[in-house]
């Protein structure tokens, strides 16, 4: 004699909800029989061991559509199959987090660096990077910004102004590109990124931090980098870049911070 349980208590014994029973019923994975006279769900026993292993499959993560594959399968060479695709796609899932907690040391780092350099000049390296999009060079092919908002490596990037001298000792951005660092290249970029993508190289350079209210014009004033080279025998060879790198809201004005690179030659 065949003993009948009802949703609930199939529930109950599975430690699962009704809901989960009731949408395994939606999507065609078990078939209860029904009672015509009153419309409830009972459940059997190979309905509750179907259950059991739906149950399972859920626990490791499957989603539905896969449990519908595995438990379609009627050779243990197919759910194999089924199974090596799971442990590819958690595998996968895994490099992703991987690169992403290396993103994210990457950054507290840097933050540590950031702030040990605030308003401070030294020289350093400007890291070689690969440029994403530059505003104003369309001929050149770079993708369309809009894309690289919804590219993998917007996350691993920076907007970059390039700097040139103004009439004054200020200096004024002349485009905008988006770049990626070498270093973060090879956590989000295709291999071989200088075959497709303009590359710069590592110059050294006069660098600082610095922190400017959050505006469209920005007047850059370089001239403590500009001292710090004739104090050091140093002259500018070339544009200046600021890396836009996060911002923060003090006393209600939002404040973001840029890293200055201003190339350098000898005297």
């Amino acid at each position: 004699m065949n003993i009948h349980y009802t949703i609930h208590k199939v529930a109950d014994l599975l430690g699962i909800s009704a809901d989960a029973i009731r949408l395994y019923e939606r999507e065609g994975l078990v078939s209860p029989l029904r009672d015509e006279a009153n419309g409830y769900r009972y459940y059997e026993a190979d309905q509750i061991h179907r259950i059991m292993g739906i149950s399972l499959y859920r626990k490791l993560g499957v989603s539905i559509p896969e449990i519908k594959k595995l438990l379609s399968s009627t050779t243990f060479s197919g759910i194999s199959n089924g199974f090596s695709d799971l442990i590819e796609q958690n595998e996968q899932e895994i490099r992703r987090l991987e690169n992403k907690i290396k993103k994210l040391e990457f950054m507290r780092q840097h933050l540590n660096t950031l702030n040990e350099n605030l308003n401070t000049c030294t020289i350093r390296s400007l890291p070689a990077h690969y440029v994403l999009y530059h505003q104003d060079t369309a001929a050149l092919k770079y993708k369309p910004l809009k894309d690289v908002f919804h590219s993998s490596p917007f996350s691993f990037g920076n907007f970059c102004y390039l700097l040139k001298p103004g009439a004054t000792d200020s200096w004024h951005a002349k485009c905008l590109e988006f770049v990626v660092r070498e270093e973060m290249g090879a956590l989000c970029l295709p291999s071989d990124p200088d075959s497709f993508l303009p590359k710069r190289a590592s110059v050294p350079c006069i660098y600082t931090v610095v922190s400017i209210p959050s505006i469209l014009n920005i007047d850059w004033d370089l001239s403590a980098l500009f001292s710090y080279a004739a104090d050091q025998g140093l002259s500018c060879a070339s544009d200046a870049h600021a890396f836009f790198v996060f911002s923060i809201l003090k006393d209600d004005v939002v404040m973001d911070y840029y890293e200055i690179f201003l190339p350098i030659c000898a005297n």
